[in-house]
């Protein structure tokens, strides 16, 4: 299993997004998604979530230029790609991601060697934009606005619905109204 970060910007410039350059062996190549890569080994584990928190600011200022800050773990997702079929990627590892999200940011864009960034003014937009089908399913889950955990299961090219779920909560829960 690998294990990664995205960083979902929403502010007043819109949503930032970044078109992924053309390119062997990655899974988004062509595509547009929001930033995001891998968690180094020191970033994984630990009491806390400064490692996760490290990683989404860094790939995401590697990526675009943009500095998040005060991002908010939003959700984890797991993409279950045993049964997926890849065009370009042969490694069809799962991939467990944690989505943060911010509101505030400095920097500019810039464009990178993962690919060139820019903002989308609305959900309509970046729904018309091309990208992996286990991305709109994402996106869905970042509508709705409460914090995640899921499942992306794929079957070959496509979602297979019947394996992939979400559960939504909240930071806090008061159990006194439920009988345990």
């Amino acid at each position: 299993m690998k294990y990664g970060t995205m960083s979902y910007l929403n502010c007043d410039k819109g949503i930032l997004m970044l078109k992924k350059i053309e390119r062997e062996n990655d899974p988004n190549s062509g595509y547009c998604t929001l930033p995001g890569g891998k968690l180094e080994n020191c970033e994984k584990g630990g009491d806390s979530l400064e490692g996760r928190v490290k990683s989404v600011i860094r790939e995401t200022k590697d990526e675009t230029g943009i500095t998040l800050i005060n991002p908010i773990l939003r959700g984890t997702i797991l993409f279950d790609n045993k049964d997926r079929t890849f065009d370009n990627w042969s490694n069809s590892d799962n991939y467990l991601v944690y989505v943060y999200s911010a509101t505030e940011y400095k920097g500019k864009l810039r464009t990178s060697d993962e690919g060139v960034p820019f903002w989308v003014s609305s959900w309509k937009e970046l729904d018309s934009l091309p990208k992996n089908p286990g991305d709109k399913k994402m996106y869905e889950w970042l509508k709705d606005g409460r914090n995640f955990s899921g499942v992306i299961k794929h079957k070959g090219k496509e979602i297979d619905e019947d394996g992939t779920w979400v559960d939504y909560f909240l930071s806090r829960v008061n159990l006194s109204s439920y009988k345990i």
